[in-house]
C-alpha cells in the first residue's frame, strides 16, 4: 500500500511525470528502430561479424566520451542537456530515414550514423541520472528508478520492437521515421518543464580536474569500482552480444521470420515490466549489494538456455529472464547511487558508471562475433555465460565490498531495485 501511495504520488509531480512520459515515447522509437537497423543490416550483409562492427561503432562513442559528458553534466543544466541530446538524435534519424528512402545507404554511412548516435549518448546518459534527484524529492527516489523502466520495457521494449517487426517488413524508411518522430515528442517534454539551474559548485576547475574527480572518487569507493569491473565482463561478453548474435542465430540456424526477430526483442518488454513492478513493491533489501549481484547472476546463467534451443519459444526464454533479473538488480543500483554518491558528484559519478560497465563492450562485440563463428552460437553463450558470473560470485562473498550494507542503516521507505 505504502508504494502503491508512493507511485500515486510520483504522479502528481509536474517535472517527473513530463520526464516519464518523453522518455516513454522516445524508447518506443528506439524499440521499432532496434529492430529495423538489425534487420536493414542482417538482411543487407548476412553476417553476424558485420552487425557486431555496427553495434560497437554506436557503443564505442559512448565509452570514449562518456567522461566528458558526466562532467559536462556537472557543468551545465541537466534538463538542457537532455534536450540538445533529444534533438541532435531526431535529426540524425531524420537524415538517416531519407538517405534509406533515396536508395543511397550503404554500410559505411550506417556505420558513421552509429558513432554519431553514440557520441549523444554519452551526454544523455549520465544527464538523466543526474536529473533524476533534483526533480523527484528523495523519498520517492525508489518509485521513480522503478516506474522509469517499467514504462520503458512495457512500451519501449515491447511495443516498440513488435511494431518495428511489422514496420520493417513493409518500410525501413517508416521505422526509422517514427525513430525520429518520437525524439521530437521527449524534446518537446523537456522543453515544457521549469528550467533546471546549473550544479552548485564548491571551486571552479578545469574539465580534465572534474574527469580526474569522478575517477578518483569511483576508485576510492570499493563498493562502486568492484561492481562496475564485475558488470563490465557480463556486458561485454554476453548481455550487449545478445541483440546481435541471438538475430542471426534466429535468421541462419532456426530460419526464423522477421517477425520472430522483433518477437525476440518485444518479449523483454513484459518481463522487464514486471520486474519493475515487482521492484516498486519491495522494500529496500537489508544486504543490497547480495542481492543485486544475485539478480544479475541468474540472469547471465539464464543465457546458457540458448545452448540447448532448438525452437524458437525456447530462445526466448532468455530475453525473459535476463530484462527481468537486471531490472530488479539496476533498481537497487541507481537507487545506491542516488543516495550514496555526494549530488555535486552524482553526474562524473554515473558518467564513470557508464565507462566502466560499458568500456569492454566494443570489444566483447567483436570477440563475440568472432567466437561465435567459430565456436557456433550455442557453444558461445554457455562457456561465456559460467566464465563471467565468477566475479559476481566474488563480490557476493566479500566482507569488505559488502561493508557499505553494514554500515547504513536500510532507509525507512520502501524503495524498488534495479
Amino acid at each position: 500500500m505504502q508504494r502503491r501511495v508512493a507511485l500515486a504520488q510520483l504522479a502528481r509531480h509536474r517535472e517527473p511525470a513530463l520526464l516519464v512520459a518523453g522518455q516513454t515515447v522516445s524508447t518506443f522509437g528506439d524499440g521499432v528502430a532496434l529492430v529495423a537497423l538489425t534487420l536493414l543490416v542482417l538482411d543487407t550483409t548476412h553476417s553476424a561479424s558485420r552487425l557486431a562492427w555496427f553495434a560497437a561503432a554506436r557503443v564505442t562513442p559512448l565509452v570514449a566520451f562518456v567522461l566528458v559528458g558526466g562532467a559536462i553534466v556537472d557543468r551545465f543544466s541537466r534538463r538542457l542537456l537532455l534536450l540538445v541530446s533529444d534533438a541532435s538524435r531526431a535529426l540524425l534519424t531524420a537524415a538517416l530515414a531519407l538517405l534509406i528512402a533515396h536508395g543511397s545507404l550503404d554500410y559505411v554511412d550506417l556505420l558513421v550514423f552509429a558513432v554519431c548516435f553514440g557520441s549523444f549518448d554519452a551526454l544523455f546518459m549520465p544527464a538523466m541520472t543526474a536529473l533524476t534527484p533534483e526533480i523527484v524529492p528523495d523519498e520517492l527516489l525508489g518509485a521513480m528508478n522503478a516506474v522509469r523502466p517499467l514504462s520503458a520495457n512495457l512500451v519501449g521494449n515491447m511495443l516498440g520492437p513488435a511494431v518495428g517487426g511489422v514496420l520493417a517488413a513493409q518500410s525501413t524508411t517508416w521505422a526509422i521515421g517514427v525513430d525520429s518522430a518520437t525524439f521530437v515528442v521527449s524534446a518537446a517534454t523537456l522543453a515544457l518543464m521549469h528550467a533546471t539551474p546549473r550544479p552548485q559548485r564548491a571551486s571552479v576547475s578545469t574539465m580534465l580536474a572534474d574527469i580526474q574527480g569522478g575517477l578518483r572518487y569511483v576508485r576510492s569507493t570499493v563498493w562502486l569500482w568492484t561492481t562496475l569491473a564485475g558488470v563490465a565482463v557480463i556486458n561485454a561478453f554476453v548481455f550487449v552480444p545478445l541483440s546481435v548474435l541471438v538475430p542471426y542465430f534466429l535468421r541462419h540456424n532456426l530460419h526464423a521470420s522477421a517477425a520472430d526477430v522483433g518477437y525476440f526483442f518485444a518479449v523483454s518488454g513484459p518481463a522487464g515490466g514486471l520486474g519493475a513492478l515487482v521492484a516498486s513493491n519491495l522494500s529496500t533489501p537489508r544486504r543490497r549489494i547480495r542481492v543485486m549481484w544475485g539478480y544479475w547472476i541468474a540472469g547471465t546463467l539464464s543465457v546458457t538456455i540458448i545452448s540447448v534451443a532448438s525452437r524458437t519459444w525456447e530462445v526466448m526464454i532468455t530475453p525473459l529472464v535476463v530484462s527481468s533479473t537486471m531490472i530488479l538488480g539496476n533498481v537497487i543500483w541507481e537507487s545506491m547511487m542516488q543516495r550514496e554518491v555526494p549530488r555535486e558528484l552524482l553526474g562524473r559519478a554515473s558518467s564513470v558508471d557508464w565507462f566502466v560497465s560499458l568500456g569492454l563492450a566494443p570489444v566483447g562485440l567483436v570477440v563475440s562475433g568472432a567466437l561465435a563463428t567459430a565456436l557456433g552460437v550455442r557453444t558461445y553463450f554457455l562457456i561465456l555465460a559460467l566464465i563471467t558470473v565468477v566475479p559476481g560470485l566474488a563480490i557476493v562473498t566479500s566482507r569488505r565490498i559488502n561493508a557499505v550494507d553494514v554500515a547504513a542503516a536500510p532507509s525507512p521507505e520502501h524503495d524498488g531495485v534495479t
